[in-house]
């Protein structure tokens, strides 16, 4: 495989200006991320970091929306032009981002800039090229956020503009109570003189203001300082450094200039060396080639190699995730719709396609933030709904859940759980609540505020302590199947040991102990008052909810037993589990929405009344912990036929076109490549890339300027400053999932490969992917014909793979020499680890 050949169909070229800075180039190390734009005279970025908060989870000073913020360090612009024509026109500009090498090159009349953010220290460099017949001097800007400074509430936000030498640096500092984080971002050059200046009293060379005791009052005028550079033909470098710390013991400042000074030191042609190797190295380990005469597979193609791209310059090396709607990529500040919280039904769409990837690195930002609020998602567990285990709400802040005051946790249990009526709520209660912000799902209740006669007011969603996402678990069990997956991939044990399983047994036992779960006459276990997908408010056996059980569950039996733990509660869960409720369906006579007799049951969102009045089919077993897929048709008939019956009443619904049920969030794609349906899918990933129902879908689609996705393929689909590419995330994993499926028919049960189950008409593949077990799948189709199939076991143990070719006998050969023959559907063969095998039919 020519790898440079095929990453470099997935890049980015420009022959234009960006109309909007959302449209730049993205570049990342996976900790620090900005894009590229230019203005007519200059090229910009937004430094932005994963670990850099303006609060965190003990804020009283954010109880509106969106005004939470976070992630950004400082504003970059490298301006060519003092007096003199534009350097960047639509007419003669050439901007390039190159995925393989993970470079961004910009060139304009007479000027030229290539551009990588470095991946083994947060430095961005830059090589620029004046090549002008009059050279102009040349200021690189630093600029702060906001004014230097700002007093929200109980927050401080204060900014400094220093000189060290000839190194610009720009510190942050964010407070509230204990809280605190810092941000800095330094700037010099090399081979080039240069000179810096501020335009306060004193040049910048000492602080004017330093006596004050407040803040605001007198604070520094000037909010920008210039590295002004010697005009001159030829080369120079610019090195950009960032660093964080939540130390305030730690001199961030310090931490940027020895990063930056150690860049300077090996020079730009070693740091693209090493850079170049990095990613080269990268690309290897997995791909995926499309071709089709309609184009649809090269659309396909790549958007998922640029997913891949942004996911190892987003999501690597630090330890929180990129914010689902921005990533490190936002370009106009620190404020976004939607806030600086995470919110897991979207955050998942980046990270469910990663593990097939091989690129197990990028999930560790991701488990890491998780796993580090375990101990505030355990007690909130029981502060807030009296239960066990762990409570991640589905909208958090970085570092979980604040501790409570117990008189406050006492009356929230009373409230959540139904025994006390909401009406009757304390005015401490109260005063507590309005103090927090109403994204958190804990007080999601709250609907939008206003402000009248100076005060904040607002009042709630109508259904008393149900809000869109406060009674919402799914997500616990989906963060936790993550866990288990990667366990499924890795079989490292000492991972499942210290860090899957404590989140598995957690969420279970969350939601085993839920108030509201309870054994009913019937026999089986139904939970009551939760909340399903932002609906079915205060449903009973939600289909999220039952989903998550019938997933989790029989996961929790399968590690405990491999590990040999917690033998005591095997019989407990055991029991729970075979007497769960089954999942939600139309033939149920209290369903919320109800088949006829003579048609075939469907899924369905809940059970009973629900206080939205919802009435709707759900799909959501054949997307979420993948319930029901090909492989199910072995493991639970029962199940398959319900997620066939779905499929079919929903594509009468559609007419068959199934581009009008598309949205950037939705796995359409990922249901219909799961249960084999090719063009149904191959109508999906296609509308889905191209936004064809933004209008109707997008968030502040006015706000945002009715635009559907930006010339980097990204969109705002959330909102202003809210960068997504939560489509591309879909596509890619749906993408995986037609290629090669490798779970189990149920969950628990062993994994098995099924190469190419849905791939459309026309399309030609080559691919390489890695699968449940270690085992790394590589194949090749044309016209509709296998003519390569290699299975690579990293690990060792049994395969289990469908026969691709139906019944017929296949050979296998390794090492140059066939070693046995397997017939029947289903194979299962035992592997070394480094063993590769090669499979064809027998003549």
């Amino acid at each position: 495989m020519n790898y440079r050949e095929l990453v470099s169909r997935g890049d980015l070229h420009y022959e234009h200006t960006v109309k909007r800075n959302e449209g730049g180039l993205p570049i990342g190390n996976g900790k620090m991320g900005s894009l590229l734009w230019t203005s007519p005279s200059a090229v910009k970025l937004q430094v932005n970091r994963v670990d850099v908060f303006a609060n965190d989870r003990s804020t009283n000073s954010f109880n509106q929306r969106h005004l939470d913020y976070g992630y950004a360090c400082g504003f970059v612009d490298i301006d060519f032009v003092d007096y003199g024509e534009d350097v960047f026109q639509d007419r003669t500009v050439r901007q390039h981002l190159s995925l393989y090498d993970a470079t961004a090159s910009i060139h304009g009349n007479g000027v030229a800039l290539e551009a990588i953010a470095y991946d083994h220290s947060d430095v961005y460099a830059f090589k620029v090229e004046d090549g002008r017949k009059s050279p102009q001097g040349i200021n690189i800007k630093l600029k702060m956020l906001r004014p230097a400074e700002v007093a929200t509430k109980s927050h401080t936000a204060v900014s400094k503009l220093i000189m060290h030498k000839d190194v610009m640096i720009l510190k942050q500092e964010f407070r509230e109570g204990s809280y605190y984080c810092s941000s800095a971002v330094a700037v010099g050059i090399s081979d080039r003189e240069g000179i810096i200046r501020m335009n306060d009293e004193l040049g910048g060379r000492a602080p004017v203001t330093d006596f004050r005791e407040s803040k605001v009052l007198g604070q520094p005028n000037e909010t920008e300082m210039r590295l002004c550079i010697k005009p001159g033909m030829g080369r120079f470098e610019v090195y950009i450094a960032s660093s964080a710390t939540f130390d305030e013991t730690v001199d961030v400042s310090v931490l940027a200039i020895n990063q930056l000074e150690a860049a300077r030191k090996a020079g730009y042609e070693r740091l693209l060396k090493e850079h170049k190797l990095w990613w080269n190295q990268f690309w290897q380990i997995s791909f995926i080639r499309l071709n089709s005469d309609d184009g649809s597979a090269e659309l396909v193609e790549k958007h998922y190699t640029y997913y891949v791209y942004l996911m190892a310059s987003n999501s690597r090396g630090g330890k929180y995730a990129p914010n689902f709607g921005g990533m490190l990529l936002s370009p106009r500040g620190d404020y976004r719709h939607w806030g600086a919280m995470q919110w897991w039904s979207n955050l998942r769409l980046y990270y469910n396609a990663v593990l097939a990837t091989g690129h197990y690195e990028l999930m560790q930002p991701y488990f890491d933030m998780y796993s580090g609020m375990y101990d505030s998602c355990a007690k909130a567990a029981e502060q807030q709904w009296g239960s066990k285990g762990i409570y991640i709400p589905e909208t958090v802040w970085f570092n979980g859940l604040d501790e409570m005051p117990e008189d406050i946790a006492s009356e929230m249990r009373e409230l959540y759980l139904l025994h006390k009526p909401w009406e009757e709520r304390s005015e401490k209660f109260k005063q507590y609540a309005h103090k927090k912000h109403p994204h958190e799902s804990r007080w999601n209740w709250k609907g939008h505020e206003s402000w009248v006669d100076g005060d904040l007011v607002y009042s709630d969603k109508g259904w008393g302590p149900f809000g869109s996402t406060t009674h919402m678990f799914w997500n616990i069990a989906g963060i936790a199947y993550h866990y288990w997956n990667y366990y499924e991939f890795t079989k490292d044990r000492a991972w499942l040991e210290e860090r899957a399983y404590p989140m598995i047994k957690g969420a279970a036992e969350f939601l085993r102990n839920y108030p509201h779960l309870r054994k009913e006459d019937d026999g089986k276990y139904h939970m009551h008052n939760t909340i399903s997908g932002e609906k079915y408010i205060g449903g009973k056996d939600t289909i999220q909810v039952m989903s998550s059980l019938h997933g989790i569950m029989p996961v929790l039996l399968k590690a405990a037993h491999i590990l040999g733990v917690d033998k005591d509660m095997w019989p407990v869960w055991d029991e729970f589990y075979r007497n769960l409720a089954p999942l939600p369906r139309s033939d149920h006579p209290e369903a919320v929405f109800r088949t006829k007799e003579d048609e075939e049951p469907v899924w369905v969102g809940a059970i009973g009344r629900v206080l939205d009045d919802r009435r709707e089919i759900a799909n959501d077993p054949m997307r979420d912990f993948i319930l029901c897929s090909l492989e199910t048709a072995s493991e639970n008939p029962d199940w398959f036929q319900t997620g066939k019956s779905t499929l079919a009443f929903q594509t009468n619904m559609l007419g068959g076109d199934w581009s009008k049920a598309v949205s950037e969030m939705s796995s359409v794609a990922v249901m219909l490549a799961g249960m084999g349906v090719a063009e149904g899918f191959k109508q999906a990933v296609v509308a889905q890339l191209e936004c064809v129902n933004a209008d109707r879908e997008y968030c502040y689609y006015a706000d945002t300027g009715k635009i559907k996705y930006y010339d980097n393929r990204l969109t705002v689909r959330e909102g202003v400053n809210a960068i997504s590419a939560q489509r591309i995330g879909n596509v890619a994993y749906a993408l995986q999932i037609a290629l090669c499926q490798s779970g189990p028919g149920s969950p628990g049960k062993e994994p098995v490969i099924k190469v190419f189950p849905t791939v459309p008409d026309g399309w030609d593949v080559e691919f390489s992917l890695w699968s449940h077990g270690g085992f790394k799948v590589t194949s090749e189709i044309r016209k509709g014909v296998i003519v390569s199939l290699s299975i690579e076991s990293t690990l060792g143990g049994i395969c289990r793979m469908r026969n691709p070719w139906g019944e017929r006998q296949v050979s296998v050969v390794q090492g140059g020499r066939e070693v046995k023959r397997l017939s029947g559907s289903l194979f299962e063969f035992a592997t070394g680890a480094g063993e590769s095998f090669v499979f064809a039919i027998t003549e």
